[in-house]
This record gives C-alpha cells, sequence and structure tokens, in this order.
C-alpha cells in the first residue's frame, strides 16, 4: 500500500531521490514536499519550490503509475491552492518529452510557451516546456 511522507525528518531522503530525476537548479532546504512510499521504498515526490505568495513551482518524479491515482493528484491542487494559498502552480519540463507533458495536460495545466536552453544535461541543452495553472481553472479541488 503506497502511503504518503511529507515530516521533516524524510526531507533530506526525498530531495535526493527527487534531484537525478528532475531539474532542480541551484536548490536551498526552503521547499515542501509529498513522497509515495511503499514498504519503505520511495516511489515518487512532489516537491514545491519557489513559493512566493502567488506562485509555486511544482517538480514531481516518479518510479511507478501508481503514484498517478486522482487521490494523490487532488493532495498536489489541495496543497498549493488551499493550504499554501496560491493563484498560480507553475512546471516545467524538457520540451517534447510527451510522457511528461501528457501528464501536465491531463491534469489541467496549460501550456504557456518554450524556454529555450533551460536545462543542462551533460553539455547538451535543452529546451523547457513553460506549463501554468491558475486556481481558477482548477477543477481537482
Amino acid at each position: 500500500m503506497i502511503v504518503t511522507v511529507t515530516e521533516d525528518h524524510f526531507k533530506k531522503e526525498a530531495f535526493e531521490w527527487l534531484a537525478p530525476r528532475a531539474y532542480l537548479g541551484g536548490f536551498d532546504e526552503d521547499f515542501s514536499y509529498i513522497a509515495f512510499c511503499e514498504d519503505g521504498k520511495i516511489l515518487g515526490v512532489l516537491l514545491f519550490s519557489d513559493y512566493d505568495g502567488h506562485n509555486i513551482f511544482v517538480h514531481l518524479a516518479i518510479d511507478d503509475p501508481r503514484c498517478c491515482q486522482r487521490r494523490y493528484i487532488k493532495l498536489m491542487f489541495d496543497y498549493c491552492f488551499n493550504q499554501a494559498k496560491v493563484n498560480r502552480m507553475t512546471a516545467l519540463c524538457v520540451n517534447g518529452y510527451t510522457r511528461n507533458e501528457k501528464l501536465l495536460g491531463k491534469t489541467g495545466f496549460t501550456k504557456e510557451g518554450v524556454v529555450r536552453k533551460f536545462f543542462k544535461k551533460g553539455n547538451e541543452y535543452k529546451d523547457a516546456a513553460l506549463y501554468g495553472m491558475l486556481k481558477e481553472e482548477c477543477t481537482w479541488v
């Protein structure tokens, strides 16, 4: 059974699991997260960063598609729009990575543009697809 973890003592482990799977850039410890675990193993992590009172950035990596159940997606939107009280959520993914772009689109995010040469992997630069969702557009909460 998948359980969600948000306690401070697990924060470092969740970050270290997510970091090689998602572009996090220069990061400090000022973030919130929801980890999805089963039998002590991390299956996915949602990380929320750069909260400014209006917007919050969402980073996600999953190793198990069961982490995409409606109840877990609702947790993300509830946290951002009801608890953090933001008016906007922002997500970035590698432009053209259809798996991520499909997930973002199906959950209601709108593709707002492309940020050229945003991600750097090794010696190669990749464009980022910029996605956003406004509170009034969210049908999850």
